[in-house]
C-alpha cells in the first residue's frame, strides 16, 4: 500500500522512531499510564508526558475490509484491512493489518507491530500483522 506521509505534527516522534522499528507512545510518569492520542499533558492528571517505548504486541479488537478506496490515492491498494488494536500497555490504536487474509483474522487474535515507510523518508507508520 502506498502510504502518504502523516500530517499530525503532535505524533512526529512516533513517525521518526518508526524508522528504527520502535513503537513509542506518550507516557505519564505520575499516573504510570500510556496516553493516545498525542498531546502535551496527561488527560487524567495534567502532568507533562514523555515518549516511551512499548512492546508492539497487542490484540485485534475489531477490523473491516475496505474494498472501495475512500481516497483516490488508495485505489490500487484495495482490498486492505483497517483495525482497532489494543496494545498490551492498554492503549488502542486505529491501524492497518498487513500480511493476512481477511478470512484468517478474528477478534482476540494476537498481533505484532511493524513499520512501513511513507512518502516522507523520515516518517514510518505502525501497522500490525498476526503473531507467528
Amino acid at each position: 500500500m502506498k502510504r502518504e506521509a502523516p500530517r499530525m505534527q503532535e505524533a512526529a516522534t512516533l513517525w521518526r522512531e518508526g524508522a528504527q522499528q520502535a513503537l513509542v507512545l506518550p507516557h505519564c510518569a505520575r499516573c504510570s499510564r500510556y496516553v493516545w492520542s498525542p498531546r502535551a499533558r496527561c488527560v487524567a492528571c495534567r502532568d507533562a508526558l514523555e515518549w516511551r517505548g512499548v512492546s508492539g504486541r497487542g490484540t485485534l479488537v475489531t477490523f473491516s475490509v475496505v474494498r472501495r478506496a475512500v481516497d483516490p490515492a488508495l485505489k490500487e491498494s484495495v482490498p486492505y484491512i483497517v483495525a482497532i488494536v489494543a496494545l498490551d500497555e492498554g492503549v488502542r490504536l486505529f491501524t492497518n493489518i498487513v500480511d493476512a487474509r481477511p478470512e484468517a483474522l478474528s477478534a482476540g487474535m494476537r498481533v505484532r507491530c511493524r513499520f512501513e515507510r511513507t512518502t516522507d523518508e523520515a516518517a514510518w507508520v505502525p501497522v500490525f500483522a498476526p503473531e507467528a
